[in-house]
């Protein structure tokens, strides 16, 4: 985590200088970089080299030499902009000073780059200026260093905005091995592969980390030697300590809840988009090792982080140690229940759809009270070359260490106490759609159920394949809680 003394937000500059000296590393990075590896760059500077081509065009080959040949991507638009305005809008020109100040002795050109600081690791770039010296001779062409069509001592215009646009991406100079990165100019006129490597080295920090996919309800974690440190994430800064990511998606508007509950682990959850910005941090736990998170998310691919802080901050919670996670939603429309699957891996094209609801279906969620009044159902769409054979439906209830179906007297029944591996819901011919209501108007707590966690699942199977199953990959997550208000 971020260290507890650290400010929250601050933009500072720096000055990168394509100078072209003497180093002694393969690609240098410091870790800061644009979030998503992905940045927009106005490229409408005007006038033509010796050689009449456009300095734009020129601009505009170097962008896609370097969004074809890395993982980073530049996106041009043919509009002009200053680059000395601060409008975080990146783009280049030619000018006799940088933004007023003078340009150092025998300075081509120069990268500004403005940074944002982040949650997580080193700021973040926001923006990237480039300032060519108007006081050098320039031309466009490739090969080694030569003279003009008119016979003057050129620089190659493209190979210098290719130099400094590696320092835009968040390359440093190389000065061990071939590289356009190199701090001088040369016959060099392409990315080499230590160019290359380095903004994979840069912008690959997730590869370094395991992704778990989040599961709603409850589930433990730890933070250990040998998990992720967001110095691994990251690529870069000094903060090590660990991190765990799970990874989920949103097809709708969601209300959601977080909750890292530990008695050693000082917890700190963050929500972050999978190009890891980051959308909300909680670390205001006082009294306790916990850490909880309530936020609306719309459609998307989220990571959920469980952190802690780099230093130990309180005395009774530690920087390592075992938590537990509880994930709740709530929506007004009813939960994703993930792709089909089947027990024997035939393929199907059926649909699966359902919820639990304690409010008539005005809404679905996950965390309800023992107080609640729950309807649960579920509908199936039937894959069309099934419909109309006799088949029958199952729903399964998987709680801790026990897994209870559903017969046809409407009632759960521990599979461990019967002879059959399945217990069946109901025989019949399949139906196009097939409606499951498998409770109505239940309260936990009149039939008492204080506490419980269940994953429900619905599906069907053929009679002429008894062996085969179809069903949703993601379950219908379950919570009842005594201190927890509905949904």
């Amino acid at each position: 985590m971020l260290n507890y003394f650290k400010n929250i937000a601050s933009v500072s500059f720096i000055l990168s200088i394509t100078f072209w000296l003497p180093s002694t590393v393969a690609y240098e990075i410091d870790g800061k970089k644009w979030v998503g590896g992905k940045a927009s760059f106005y490229v409408g500077i005007e006038g033509a080299s010796l050689s009449e081509i456009s300095w734009r065009s020129a601009v505009i080959e170097a962008l896609a030499e370097w969004t074809e040949k890395t993982v980073f991507e530049f996106s041009a638009v043919d509009e002009y902009r200053d680059p000395c305005a601060p409008d975080f809008d990146s783009s280049i020109d030619f000018k006799d000073d940088v933004c007023g100040s003078e340009f150092g002795e025998n300075v081509l050109a120069v990268a500004l780059n403005t940074y944002e600081l982040q949650e997580l690791g080193p700021p973040a770039i926001d923006e990237s200026d480039i300032i060519v010296n108007s006081v050098g001779t320039f031309d466009i062409y490739s090969g080694p260093i030569a003279n003009s069509t008119v016979g003057l001592k050129t620089t190659d215009f493209r190979r210098v905005v290719l130099h400094e646009l590696g320092h835009s991406i968040g390359l440093g100079h190389e000065e061990a091995l071939p590289a356009v990165m190199a701090p001088f100019v040369s016959d060099i006129d392409s990315l080499q592969e230590d160019d290359i490597a380095g903004v994979e080295a840069l912008y690959s920090g997730l590869s370094s980390c395991d992704v778990q996919r989040l599961a709603f309800g409850s589930s433990v974690g730890s933070l250990s030697s040998g998990d992720c440190t967001v110095k691994e994430l990251t690529v870069g800064g000094s903060d090590d300590s660990y991190v765990d990511l799970y990874q989920f998606e949103v097809n709708h508007p969601t209300q959601f809840e977080f909750d890292a509950n530990s008695d050693t682990l000082d917890t700190v959850l963050l929500l972050a988009t999978t190009d890891l910005e980051y959308l909300a941090v909680e670390t205001a736990s006082v009294n306790d090792c916990n850490s909880s998170l309530s936020l609306s998310l719309e459609a998307g691919s989220y990571f959920l982080m469980v952190n802690t802080f780099d230093i130990a901050v309180k005395a009774e919670c530690g920087v390592s140690g075992a938590y537990s996670l509880t994930a709740g939603f709530s929506s007004i429309e009813q939960p994703d229940l993930g792709s089909t699957a089947s027990l024997l891996g035939s393929f199907s094209l059926a649909k699966f759809g359902g919820g639990i609801s304690s409010d008539n279906g005005a809404s679905f969620g996950n965390l309800f009270s023992a107080t609640d009044s729950l309807d649960i159902a579920a509908e199936i769409t039937i894959d069309a070359s099934h419909v109309g054979q006799p088949g029958f439906l199952l729903v399964a209830a998987f709680l801790p260490g026990q897994l209870l179906m559903l017969n046809e007297q409407d009632q759960f029944v521990d599979i461990g106490s019967v002879d059959s591996e399945l217990v069946i819901y109901r025989r019949k011919p399949l139906a196009e759609t097939e409606r499951l209501q498998i409770a109505e108007d239940l309260v936990p707590g009149q039939v008492g159920v204080f506490q419980l966690e269940a994953n429900l699942i619905v599906g069907y199977g053929l009679d002429a394949n008894p062996d085969e199953v179809y069903y949703h990959s993601t379950p219908m997550n379950l919570v009842v809680q005594p201190s927890v208000g509905g949904n």
